[in-house]
């Protein structure tokens, strides 16, 4: 069985950033890009994993993606909220928990529920190369098109040890991409660190904590699953109401034969509820 486990926000976001402007445009580049998505990997089951609130980690530290500027583009969350509504529609499931990330949703799901299946990420986010370790799990980064390999060195290490501009993270003050990349070759290495730089254990450990999946534990009531329907009507005429004529004109039998074989796929395997 084929699990694709898609970074929701991740694809949204990268539909905003298409080539392709206009009304409506994050609408028409997310769908364009999931059935792409879709098309490639042929999987039996997906998942539309979406963002819950970062509770730990902000436990661990108040300013986790603290410098991230406020997103006041009203027109990027109408459109977001149409997205959220369509793919209802859709043969797929929504995987949520409101106090972790998308990140831990997925890792949880990667390594617990389908630990013994053949998964897929689509992301662009490099946090999931922990868990490239896993010869269950592949991660496909659509920007690139490509298969993103494992690591020669730990990644987790790698990455506490430099840190993480983008979240906020700070490093090991003086590491950076090279000698974080020489330190993560092994324990020991790290550890002769340590033993002349004791001081920079305690940064690194905590850089380690905040990047490192949350542990969602087995059965949590709070990961919420919606399954989906598989309504083409109600999607086409949604497109169609948005003028979406390459969706809707003679390539919306190529929509359908997506659509169904995924919906035929999921029949066979039971999904999580």
């Amino acid at each position: 069985m084929k699990i694709l486990l898609v970074d929701l926000h991740n694809m949204i976001h990268r539909a905003r950033h298409s080539f392709i402007k206009g009304k409506n445009a994050i609408v028409f580049n997310f769908f364009r890009q999931l059935k792409a998505e879709l098309d490639r990997h042929e999987p039996d089951l997906v998942y539309l994993v979406s963002e819950g609130r970062p509770k730990h980690r902000l436990e661990i530290s108040g300013d986790y993606k603290g410098n991230r500027p406020k997103d006041r583009d009203e027109d990027f969350y109408s459109q977001k909220k149409i997205i959220y509504e369509l793919i209802k529609e859709l043969p797929v499931s929504l995987a949520q928990h409101d106090d972790f990330e998308c990140d831990d949703v997925i890792a949880y799901m990667a390594t617990r529920v389908y630990g013994e299946e053949d998964v897929i990420i689509i992301s662009s986010d490099t946090d999931f190369i922990q868990l490239l370790e896993r010869k269950n799990v592949s991660l496909w980064n659509p920007i690139k098109k490509k298969f993103i390999e494992q690591w020669p060195v730990d990644y987790l290490t790698y990455k506490s040890l430099k840190g993480d501009p983008a979240d906020n993270v700070k490093g090991v003050p003086g590491i950076g991409d090279k000698r974080a990349r020489c330190l993560a070759i092994s324990d020991a290495t790290l550890e002769r660190f340590f033993e002349k730089r004791p001081e920079a254990r305690e940064q690194y450990t905590k850089a380690r904590s905040l990047i490192a999946f949350g542990d969602i534990e087995t059965d949590d009531p709070g990961l919420k699953t919606a399954i989906y329907k598989n309504d083409l009507t109600s999607l086409y005429e949604a497109f169609k109401s948005m003028n979406f004529k390459s969706l809707t004109g003679k390539s919306w039998v190529k929509w359908e034969n997506t659509m169904e074989r995924l919906n035929e796929s999921r029949t066979k395997f039971r999904t999580v509820s």
